[in-house]
């Protein structure tokens, strides 16, 4: 499951899954976007407070969306 979707499920606002995990909201956003993959220790984290609902894989599939999404041509 995307971080974004987890969080959107259970109603939980960026700045309140910052707080539980002990990084900055914008931080949360961008990897919830998939802009940024987080590290092994934020990682960890993800898994321990979504008691493992949003996986390593589910985090990286996310930046493969983002990325992916950049490159597509509209005229395509």
């Amino acid at each position: 499951m995307l971080l974004y979707d987890w969080l959107n499920d259970n109603d939980i606002t960026y700045r309140e899954f910052a707080y539980r995990i002990g990084f900055s909201s914008r931080t949360i956003e961008k990897w919830a976007r998939g802009e940024r993959y987080p590290k092994y220790r934020a990682t960890k984290a993800i898994l321990r407070v979504t008691h493992g609902k949003v996986t390593p894989q589910d985090l990286y599939d996310a930046t493969e969306l983002f990325h992916n999404k950049s490159k597509i041509s509209p005229f395509s």
